[in-house]
């Protein structure tokens, strides 16, 4: 099967692909017209860069990268640990982000004046050897996703695909997700227990909410006794604390959620400005219950862009989904918080 396809060599063959120093500053180009959201497309991008660093290389081991040096690349926190980096990438599904987009990157590549594009390689030596990444020439009609040099059954599930059935939530601990300004003095490093001064903070935080539409149900009432006629000021106020109740009403809401269902999506306020979308999740520490931000996300199976975890319409409305940032009504996920597994909905 591996006779059939195209060579995985770096530099110009017999049968005319270009070598990869030829093509690399087009996909680099078309890599700059993607505005998706994807962990695939860091990744590429580093590994075009890094590529392009040794392009005139004659020695094709510096043409490939392992997990360590994409993930330092990326400037990741896992550049130095080589099984956390080789999990995310394996969890940012290279071959469906370049599959799900083949039509436009070899439109791109047509445009261009170009015959060939690049597809990733990925080589996985026998034995302790760590997997190798690298850019090959293709034919363009010929299949994109990961070509692996050295597993045939993997190259016929590269070419097949997979499901797109399941997903798998990465879990992102309290700790890790940085509050904003606003937030920090009552979470802290981004977590507190609830039988603390902070988690008496938080209590208030829902008291007050109870308080103040308890306060204006209590005025509405009483100006049902006034006996004069209805004023622009009433009606004014009226639109007022319907607005407010609302918002009171949502907070409180939120807060009982929270209690019930363990987990809810954070307000973009209470997060920091260049975090990702988190969750508040309430656990337990032995004895000790804690309230913290934490992060489920996933790769979209389908595509490869980030999913992120909303309430759902309808019926559904107190029920956590994975959706995908790119095609939110179309790539829909069920969210287990205790097995962080989901299955497509349709």
């Amino acid at each position: 099967m591996r006779s059939e396809l195209s060579p995985t060599s770096h530099q110009p063959v017999a049968n005319g692909l270009p070598a990869v120093r030829e093509l690399l500053p087009c996909f680099r180009d078309w890599l700059a017209t993607q505005r998706d959201e994807a962990k695939a497309l860091t990744l590429l991008r580093a590994l075009t860069d890094e590529s392009l660093k040794v392009a005139g290389s004659t020695d094709l081991q510096q043409l490939e990268f392992d997990a360590l040096d994409l993930a330092q690349a990326c400037q990741w926190p896992e550049c130095d640990d080589f099984d956390a980096a080789s999990r995310k990438i394996k969890s940012a599904n290279l071959e469906k982000y370049l599959s799900s987009r083949a039509a436009d990157q070899e439109a791109f590549f047509v445009r261009h004046g170009l015959q060939h594009a690049l597809r990733v390689c990925k080589r996985s030596p026998s034995g302790r050897h760590r997997a190798q990444w690298s850019l090959e020439p293709y034919l363009l009609g010929s299949p994109v996703g990961i070509i692996d040099a050295q597993s045939d059954n993997e190259l016929v599930e590269a070419r097949l695909g997979a499901d797109g059935a399941q997903i798998e939530y990465d879990y992102a601990v309290a700790g890790t997700v940085r509050p904003s300004w606003l937030a920090r003095p009552l979470f802290g490093s981004g977590w507190f227990k609830t039988r603390s001064l902070r988690g008496l903070l938080f209590a208030c935080t829902g008291l007050a909410p109870m308080v103040c539409v308890a306060g204006l149900v209590a005025t509405v009432w009483l100006m049902l006794f006034v006996r004069r006629p209805v004023t622009t000021a009433d009606l004014a106020f009226l639109v007022f604390g319907a607005g407010l109740g609302w918002m009171l009403w949502s907070s409180i809401r939120s807060l009982w959620w929270l209690l019930a269902d363990r987990i809810i999506p954070v307000a973009d306020v209470l997060l920091g400005w260049s975090e990702a979308p988190a969750q508040l999740e309430s656990f337990k520490d032995g004895n000790a219950r804690i309230v913290g931000m934490v992060r489920y996300s996933a790769t979209c199976p389908v595509c490869a862009a980030a999913v992120e975890l909303r309430y759902g319409e309808g019926n559904e409305r107190r029920r956590l989904f994975g959706c995908c940032v790119e095609a939110p009504q179309e790539h829909v996920f069920t969210f287990d918080r205790v097995t962080r597994r989901g299955r497509r909905v349709r």
